[in-house]
């Protein structure tokens, strides 16, 4: 499998629990305060079209599109990384999650 360029990494607390097989978007999982924490951009991000793979640990991953123009090294977050309507797309969980679940988030260029 070819990995595309990383844009960032960021591990977020989850708010609620998903069984396996449920769907659940970024939304449900992380509250607004979650979604705003700061991580470090790897490569440049051009809003609107930077194509967005953000992968979840336990859930799975899910397209996205760059809501922001933003350079390597420059700090940003979820909330501001990616559209907003991404957030409420729904992917069905990979594993189980429960609330207080650390997951590990890893945003690459689609």
């Amino acid at each position: 499998m070819v990995r595309m360029p990383v844009v960032g990494k960021v591990s977020l607390t989850s708010d609620k629990d998903v069984n396996a097989g449920t769907e659940a978007s970024l939304s449900d999982l992380f509250t607004y305060t979650e979604r705003r924490k700061e991580f470090t951009l790897e490569s440049d991000v051009e809003r609107d079209k930077t194509k967005l793979k953000v992968s979840v640990s336990k859930l799975g991953s899910l397209e996205a599109t760059a809501d922001t123009t933003k350079k390597k090294g420059e700090k940003t977050n979820l909330w501001l990384l990616v559209k907003i309507g991404d957030f409420s797309k729904k992917v069905k969980a990979a594993e189980n999650i429960k609330k207080g679940d650390v997951l590990d988030i890893t945003v690459e260029t689609a």
